[in-house]
């Protein structure tokens, strides 16, 4: 005799964290679009290149920010025949995309910094200063909408990390800009830059491990599946588990599958174990949907395993 157990997800709050975290994305979506028209306004009206270009960057963190929040919304959507997981898998490709942008940013503001040292451009200080205190106060309230939401997902750490690289390039512009006007020091933009650039560089390198990791389907950093494994053989009925797979679908939703070779002898035992197993699973390693399937000690092994 064998059954079959199918795990049950588990609520943490995922939907009120989630829909916060879409609230703040789109609010910071608004904020960066009417800051960037500002921007592009005033940069025409004055011909301020550095205005202009600060704008076509801010464009590329709305963007960012809009992609974040499309994943986020499309994360709720019911599973369907076709999606029996739903659309939970998106935000960890919105994550990823955003940390590639952000790795090109990166590159794009090193080059920059390198021809600025061969060529010491004349730097208006005063444009500079002003885009650097608007762009701080902007970049700093949307991610403290972010960060308020408590959602820790790869998708909402990407639009952060976006958001706070704007917030270090505007504070890189405020002390370039203060410099500039005091001593007429120009290579300063160049260096406060490049400094930037390798903080980006060092906060983009973890968010594109976790993104890759959740893809690569591996088992979420900080859970010992040896130790899973060995406190599910030692509950009573089990005599050993095989096919273990432990995942994650998003960041805090893990998932298991199991073979679980038992000593049931009803089809009532069996259920028992199976829920079992399950609560033990949620309430030790946090696992939010288990799948369990139980087999007689005596039955023959599958064929296949994977």
């Amino acid at each position: 005799m064998h059954g079959h157990g199918h795990g049950q997800a588990h609520g943490h709050g995922h939907g009120s964290t989630g829909d916060a975290a879409a609230r703040a994305l789109g609010l910071s979506v608004v904020l960066h679009a009417v800051f960037m028209v500002v921007e592009a306004v005033a940069g025409w009206w004055s011909g301020s290149l550095a205005l202009l270009s600060d704008a076509g960057h801010m464009l590329s963190d709305v963007g960012a920010l809009l992609l974040a929040w499309f994943a986020q919304r499309l994360r709720e959507r019911e599973p369907d025949p076709s999606y029996t997981f739903g659309l939970r898998r998106l935000p960890v490709l919105g994550g990823l995309v955003n940390g590639i942008s952000l790795l090109a940013i990166v590159v794009l503001v090193v080059v920059e910094a390198v021809e600025r040292f061969d060529a010491s451009p004349t730097i208006d200080g005063v444009s500079v200063l002003i885009v650097g205190v608007l762009g701080l106060i902007v970049n700093l309230v949307g991610a403290w909408w972010l960060y308020r939401s408590g959602d820790q997902s790869v998708n909402v750490r990407g639009a952060l990390l976006h958001v706070l690289a704007d917030a270090l390039g505007s504070v890189a512009a405020v002390l370039s800009a203060v410099v500039i006007l005091t001593t007429g020091w120009t290579r300063i933009d160049a260096i406060a830059s490049v400094v930037i650039a390798l903080l980006i560089l060092l906060a983009s390198l973890p968010l594109l491990r976790d993104a890759l990791h959740i893809l690569l389907q591996r088992a979420p950093v900080g859970l010992d599946v040896t130790k899973l494994r060995a406190s599910v053989d030692a509950l009573p009925s089990v005599v050993r588990v095989r096919d273990l797979h432990v995942w994650q679908l998003d960041s805090g939703q893990t998932v298991a599958s199991l073979v679980v070779v038992c000593r049931a002898a009803t089809l009532h035992e069996a259920s028992e174990l199976a829920d079992t197993v399950r609560k033990h699973l949620h309430d030790t390693f946090d696992v939010d949907h288990a799948t369990v399937e139980l087999r007689a000690e005596d039955a023959p092994a599958p064929h296949h395993h994977f």
